[in-house]
């Protein structure tokens, strides 16, 4: 295994998770971007890396629940991720309240997955799967769409993150909670997950 790989350290109980007005503008695209994956590779692009305590948006609050990005953000964050290497011009602050404009959130605070076509409007879209499985993530992967995992954490809190590519040592993943230089690797195999959803914009892949 070479130097640079890291692995996640899921470990401690008090890490936090989360809990899953005027006409908004869209967030722009910047269309300099020139947005394929990676030929040859399940590996997509990796521009951006947010985590969900920056202080610049950790006390912002998620839809009515008053829960804050950074103790319940990480989904909101995954999403900026995938968006942000997308080429939209967004972080987690900015998405946050474009979601809440929108009316993106239930009453708990958890994301409607619509939200993404609305705070985009419709250039981006989010793949909605009832089961999980490598297939589907290689699969949205090869289109261009960036998988969102949920796991569950040793406290026993919901966590997701965003996988940017598959190799032989596993998923390399941008975790919200644990910034670093690369993708880290997720330490346990598809069979973690407790879900997936896809980011990516309509026009790459199979259309929706």
């Amino acid at each position: 295994m070479t130097g640079w790989i890291k692995i996640i350290l899921l470990t401690g109980l008090g890490l936090s998770a989360c809990s899953t007005a005027p006409e908004p503008k869209t967030p722009a695209k910047d269309s300099t971007i020139d947005f394929t994956p990676i030929p040859g590779k399940l590996a997509l692009p990796d521009r951006v890396a947010f985590a969900q305590k920056d202080p610049k948006w950790a006390n912002h609050t998620l839809g009515g629940s008053g829960e804050s990005l950074g103790t319940d953000g990480c989904l909101v964050t995954a999403a900026a991720m995938a968006l942000g290497n997308l080429g939209f011009q967004t972080d987690p602050g900015d998405l946050n309240t474009r979601l809440k404009q929108t009316q993106s959130f239930t009453n708990q605070g958890w994301l409607i997955w619509s939200g993404i076509d609305k705070v985009t409007k419709g250039q981006a879209t989010a793949r909605y799967y009832d089961s999980v499985s490598s297939e589907i993530i290689e699969g949205c992967m090869a289109d261009g769409y960036y998988p969102l995992a949920r796991f569950i954490l040793p406290s026993g809190r919901t966590h997701w993150a965003v996988i940017i590519r598959k190799s032989e040592y596993g998923f390399h993943m941008r975790d919200p909670l644990h910034p670093s230089d690369q993708p880290l690797i997720f330490p346990r195999g598809v069979d973690a997950f407790k879900a997936v959803r896809c980011v990516g914009m309509k026009s790459v892949g199979a259309s929706e």
